[in-house]
């Protein structure tokens, strides 16, 4: 059995976006700070998704040291 515990540094961090197809996992360097962490798909530079840490809306977004998306692959 395996558990695991979530910081509050969630630098190179896996969290989930939601796509119009559904959660997509990711992985992005997020930085502590006090914004919301958000992403760009390189196939859609037009939308923002911001990363959770689990695949659920209603959970606190990861957090960043910038406002600004960070854009990652797809």
């Amino acid at each position: 059995m395996a558990f695991a515990t979530v910081g509050t540094n969630y630098a190179a961090a896996t969290g989930f976006i939601e796509t119009d197809e559904g959660w997509k996992p990711v992985t992005v360097n997020c930085e502590e700070g006090s914004f919301d962490c958000r992403v760009y798909l390189e196939s859609d530079t037009e939308t923002p998704y911001t990363v959770y840490p689990v695949a659920n809306s209603q959970s606190e977004p990861l957090e960043s040291s910038s406002p600004l998306p960070i854009m990652i692959s797809d």
